[in-house]
């Protein structure tokens, strides 16, 4: 890789990772699409991972005291199964079918957020430990697990900082689920690739602390309609096959 594509690489990481605190992602959504261009798409999935876990653990650092510990109970814990699944799975399956469904499905539930209260409607909670093998499972196959876990925490009146630490911590869990399964089949590419990693996982630390900033100078209104909309333009991009 040229100096010039890695530092295009850490430049983008620290844009997403300031965009992305405030949607509830993580940085892979928005990252995998662009490792792509540099490795194999299951390659930059992996790598993305690495990069995505780092920042998810700064990130737990920073908002740790706010997490809403019924909702990773509901939520969250089921949500590693998923990964497991999704990271095995991940070398047979084609996803760009998954993918399509997925966009469509988190145009609707991004959608809702938008509607007038008299016509809003929300995903029933008896349903949360699907949500949340889903969530991990897209993680471990696609890398795209941060739309399903926003489209489903909307479902809660959290705070912004509970919203923000509940889904990183699930995000960590799946991480360290998916990662070491990775390392099986990729363990070559680390040695390669990992002064890059290094750079990016630095920038990405700066752009957290700059979404944290932006985090608190907007209403909790404000960051619903962000989420939901971020939720929308990642579904519509993969309904197209954009990402």
């Amino acid at each position: 890789m040229s100096f010039l594509a890695a530092a295009l690489i850490c430049l983008a990481a620290l844009s997403v990772a300031a965009l992305v605190l405030m949607s509830g992602f993580g940085l892979g959504t928005l990252l995998t699409p662009l490792f792509v261009v540099f490795y194999d798409i299951k390659i930059a999935v992996f790598l993305v991972a690495i990069v995505h876990f780092s920042n998810n653990l700064f990130k737990l650092g920073l908002f740790f005291r706010h997490l809403d510990w019924a909702v990773l109970k509901r939520f969250g814990v089921v949500s590693v199964g998923g990964a497991l699944v999704g990271s095995v799975l991940q070398a047979w399956l084609a996803s760009q079918t998954l993918k399509i469904g997925l966009g469509v499905l988190l145009v609707i539930l991004g959608a809702v957020e938008f509607l007038p209260p008299r016509l809003s409607w929300r995903i029933p909670k008896r349903l949360d430990p699907l949500g949340g093998f889903l969530s991990g499972l897209l993680g471990g196959v696609l890398g795209n697990q941060g739309a399903v876990r926003s489209a489903y925490l909307l479902n809660y009146s959290l705070s912004k900082e509970a919203f923000v630490a509940t889904a990183t911590i699930i995000a960590c869990l799946i991480d360290v689920t998916r990662i070491p399964v990775y390392l099986l089949n990729y363990y070559g590419e680390i040695a390669m690739a990992w002064p890059y990693l290094v750079a990016t996982i630095l920038s990405a630390f700066v752009g957290t602390l700059i979404g944290k900033w932006l985090l608190d100078i907007v209403s909790l209104g404000a960051f619903r309609r962000v989420v939901a909309g971020s939720v929308v333009a990642v579904g519509i991009a993969m309904a197209a096959a954009l990402i």
